[in-house]
């Protein structure tokens, strides 16, 4: 990606916490491989097209986002028609686990390895203390486990010391009464999964879908995150060297 200055990439790719400037999780990760949202991209009429897509997504994903945190944090939160399903799933399975939740929307900064993220929860899940992170996605993907250790490894810095992590993912779409294919409609993108490729749908309901899964395997995350952060100082050595070496976002020497 193209950086007009200091001032663009910093802002783009991290956070400024207490007058020192972080890289955040996210965008270490993005440095990594990912042939699921190539074939996206080459699957829409034009780069356009895919990007309209792409923010119209991410959009719904941050009201579905938000209106759990609000409800997590004990604020009243008008839930909007278009997500009512995803959040009545949510609020279905708060009902049937015990969520004590210690932090949501928690800024967190490891300064050993000089990163920085927000954690969606920090919290107890039926009297487990770990971090819980909120997606939207249509699964469960690897990369997850990576920034949910990172987030682990950063939480301990600040005394607290979660025992596992979770991914809680929430959806929603319509499902056929004749195949079990689901529908989902996402950002004006429609898609079909499932079920047999022959039927005549006949479609249900939107109706919201939870998946919860415990992730293992910590060392070998955080191992990787800290991979991705070596190649992505790499990446951005021109930009990263200047940071490290104090330049001025507004020096004329960037």
């Amino acid at each position: 990606m193209f950086y007009a200055d200091l001032n663009h990439f910093k802002g783009k790719t991290g956070y400024e916490i207490d007058g020192i400037w972080y890289p955040r999780v996210t965008s270490i990760i993005s440095i990594k491989a990912k042939p699921a949202l190539y074939k996206f991209y080459a699957d829409q009429s034009s780069f356009s097209a895919a990007e309209s897509i792409k923010s119209k997504s991410a959009d719904e994903g941050t009201l579905i986002h938000k209106t759990i945190e609000a409800i997590l944090a004990g604020n009243a939160a008008a839930i909007p028609h278009s997500i009512q399903p995803a959040i009545n799933a949510f609020l279905e399975f708060k009902k049937n686990n015990e969520i004590v939740p210690m932090k949501v929307e928690e800024r967190v900064v490891s300064k050993k390895n000089w990163y920085a993220g927000t954690v969606d929860v920090i919290g107890k899940l039926n009297g487990q203390l770990g971090v819980l992170d909120i997606k939207t996605s249509y699964s469960i993907y690897r990369d997850y486990g990576l920034q949910t250790a990172a987030y682990v490894e950063a939480v301990k810095e600040n005394n607290i010391f979660p025992t596992t992590r979770w991914v809680l993912r929430i959806d929603q779409a319509k499902e056929c009464v004749k195949c079990g294919a689901k529908m989902r409609e996402k950002g004006g993108n429609i898609k079909v999964r499932g079920g047999i490729k022959e039927c005549n749908h006949e479609w249900g309901p939107v109706a919201g879908e939870i998946e919860l899964k415990e992730l293992d395997n910590f060392e070998t995350d955080i191992k990787a995150f800290l991979a991705c952060k070596t190649l992505w100082e790499w990446e951005y050595d021109f930009w990263v060297k200047k940071i490290k070496n104090g330049v001025s976002p507004t020096s004329n020497n960037y």
